[in-house]
């Protein structure tokens, strides 16, 4: 596995605790309709980033765990996560900025606190402009005005309850950054690890959500989308009311079919309910600036009308980015691109996850003690960070030349593995030759017995190239599924067939492969005889594993031998 610098270590580990409570808490708190869930999240992460660097004062440690942070909000079943990934990442920008440019002392950290905490607040208010269009701009002006006809001028006018809202966002980012600063020296005054602390509550698994829509992203559509987008804001802005019944009814119907948890999310109730009462409060509004006349009350509806359908249309225009971004080919440029330790942290992060929700208490508890749960997780970072270093066990390498029967080896040894009571998982890659060269490959999945088509030579497959093979973005998140970290604890032994120079290239299962580091099951590759020590050096390095080659061992052997290492 390519190593991870410390910085990036730890980063990882924070930017994992982060995103652990954004999960659970967050939840707990959506589930409740909290209406400042954002800010006790945001607060949480303030605590989190400045008790963090206080034990590790690194240049750069926040903006990389803002950054790991944002990616992992990938896991949230919400329809729309540009926003959130994008604020996450601006909070820990911001907290880097304040500290690196102020130093590392109290004064930063509440600077950076109170700036995070206002991007908070700039974001809701920025979010709701773009959402509802800048007519939303005019119907705040106008209920400011209406207040002041009842009680009398208002100090700064329409900027007087944001200039409010903003010194009490200040206020309470600051006193975050307080709750970290204090969280930090009890952390640095205790035992390293932490391991005498007592009292989190450890649930049986992860409780995370589950990964993104099951959408094959598109390179035409995400281009599609990037530009109607845009494009529909400025239409949207500037249309009569029946025009912008037109833009967004195309817009529906584009996503009608492909974009299926967008519109349960537009299905729900409270949606439209919501942008009922925004229409009628607008209509509301208009006519008494009006003096009750019957025109200002129908060119109140029709403002609030044209702010719902910009609402419609957003809501639609950021869920199908957010799935077309997740594209494997702008994942592969951005490992191109230099952005290799930012993968390779990511990875890491994901693997620490099932341990920090798993240590995380219910969100009832953590609203009741958020102190003494965040101040424990802390205390346990030491034990992550280990797991981080520790590579997963090779229990051994099948290997061969090309077409020497290394994968119907691997299966002998699987079904003797299974009549021995072993629970496998992984799969195995069975290949469907022609004219002398491999032409398909199969995904097996071993734990359901699945079978998927995963890549093809046929140059007509519109699936994404891989070397010589179109290889299939739904098969390799399916293989990655069943390799998963919580995957891989519900088996005894996992099977990965092949390991080769996709993964030696990043490609692959190379991710899914690193994210193992510092588990328990033990991994049974099959590996080109050429590459084995690769494979090794890159995925375990420092391992000693047996190696058995189908030319010189039979099946049977194997069997015996790998169940023997097994039980060793």
């Amino acid at each position: 596995m390519r190593r991870l610098d410390p910085l990036w270590q730890r980063a990882a580990v924070l930017g994992s605790l982060w995103a652990g409570s954004e999960i659970v808490l967050g939840s707990f708190l959506h589930n409740l309709r909290f209406p400042l869930a954002g800010h006790v999240l945001t607060g949480i992460g303030v605590a989190i980033l400045v008790a963090g660097h206080r034990r590790w004062p690194l240049p750069g440690l926040l903006v990389r765990a803002g950054l790991i942070a944002a990616l992992m909000k990938s896991l949230s079943p919400s329809a729309v996560l540009l926003g959130p990934m994008v604020a996450i990442a601006m909070e820990g920008l911001l907290m880097e900025a304040a500290v690196r440019l102020l130093g590392g002392r109290t004064l930063g950290y509440l600077v950076g606190g109170a700036l995070a905490m206002s991007w908070t607040l700039g974001h809701r208010i920025v979010t709701l402009v773009v959402t509802y269009g800048p007519d939303l701009v005019r119907l705040y002006a106008d209920l400011v005005a209406l207040a002041e006809r009842q009680l009398g001028p208002i100090p700064l006018g329409p900027w007087g309850p944001l200039a409010v809202l903003a010194l009490l966002n200040l206020a309470v980012g600051a006193g975050a950054a307080l709750v970290g600063l204090r969280l930090g020296r009890d952390v640095l005054e205790r035992e390293p690890g932490g391991r005498r602390e007592r009292g989190l509550a450890v649930t049986g698994g992860p409780r995370h959500a589950a990964p993104g829509p099951g959408v094959s992203p598109s390179l035409p559509f995400l281009l599609l989308w990037a530009v109607a987008l845009p494009s529909g804001l400025l239409g949207l802005a500037t249309l009569s009311l029946g025009w912008k019944v037109v833009v967004v009814a195309v817009a529906v119907s584009v996503a009608v079919g492909r974009y299926r948890r967008v519109l349960r999310r537009l299905g729900r109730p409270g949606f439209w309910v919501t942008l009922l009462l925004l229409t009628t409060l607008a209509g509301a509004v208009v006519s008494a600036l009006a003096d009750g006349a019957g025109g200002g009350w129908l060119h109140g509806l029709a403002l609030g009308a044209g702010m719902s359908l910009n609402a419609v249309f957003v809501t639609l225009g950021f869920a199908a980015l957010s799935t077309e971004l997740s594209h494997p080919l702008l994942r592969g440029w951005l490992e191109r691109a230099g952005g290799g330790r930012l993968h390779h942290a990511v990875q890491a992060a994901f693997a620490t996850l099932p341990a920090v929700v798993g240590a995380l208490p219910g969100g009832r508890e953590f609203v009741r003690s958020p102190l003494r749960t965040v101040g424990q997780l802390l205390g346990r970072t030491d034990e992550w960070l280990a797991a981080l270093e520790e590579p997963p066990r090779i229990a051994g390498v099948i290997s061969g030349e090309r077409g020497s029967g290394k994968t119907t080896a691997a299966a002998v040894v699987v079904e003797a593995l299974k009549a021995a009571g072993l629970r496998v998982g992984g799969f195995l890659a069975p290949g469907e030759v022609k004219d002398g060269q491999r032409w398909s490959i199969e995904l097996v999945l071993l734990a359901s017995g699945e079978r998927i088509p995963m890549a093809t030579r046929d140059p007509q497959c519109e699936w994404p190239a891989l070397g010589p093979f179109k290889v299939s973005p739904a098969a390799l998140a399916a293989g990655s599924a069943a390799l998963a970290p919580e995957a891989a604890g519900a088996h005894d032994v996992l099977v990965v067939d092949e390991v080769g120079p996709w993964e030696l290239g990043g490609d692959g299962w190379a991710g899914a492969l690193d994210a193992l580091h510092g588990g328990s099951t033990p991994l049974l590759l099959v590996v080109r005889r050429s590459l084995v020590a690769d494979v090794l050096a890159r995925f375990a390095p420092g391992s000693e594993a047996p190696v058995w080659d189908v030319a010189v061992t039979d099946a049977g052997e194997i069997a015996g031998a790998v169940l023997a290492e097994l039980r060793r």
